[in-house]
């Protein structure tokens, strides 16, 4: 009976040990799919732009009420004015006076800064 017993066990310990290969293992690996595409670089032309015009225009237009403190005409502009706009708009959260950026805009124009104002 004891020989039967150890052959059982020998036995169990044989199979569960062959049941999974290393193989067999790492297809269990959850997929996380496709690596996400590269988002596409942040420019003046494909969001700044719009942005500027959108938030800033009203404002800083020429004759507007804040076109003193600077006058938005494109980007030239803005380059030329870009310290003064991300500490208004990035870091001290200022502007615009009108309205608010959503996160999603501070995020890109955060972007857009330190990759140095791509036109």
């Amino acid at each position: 009976m004891n020989k039967i017993l150890t052959f059982a066990m020998l036995t169990c310990f044989y199979l569960t040990m062959v049941s999974c290969s290393k193989k067999q293992a790492a297809e269990l690996k959850p997929d996380d799919g496709p690596p996400d595409p590269p988002a596409e670089e942040i420019t003046y032309a494909n969001f700044a732009q719009a942005l500027f015009q959108n938030k800033c225009n009203a404002c800083h237009a020429p004759g507007g009420t804040a076109s003193g403190m600077w006058t938005f005409n494109g980007h030239a502009s803005v380059v030329a004015n870009s310290n003064r706009i991300r500490q208004a708009v990035l870091v001290n959260k200022t502007m615009p006076k009108t309205g608010s950026l959503s996160a999603a805009e501070l995020t890109s124009l955060q972007t857009w800064f330190d990759n140095g104002l791509p036109q």
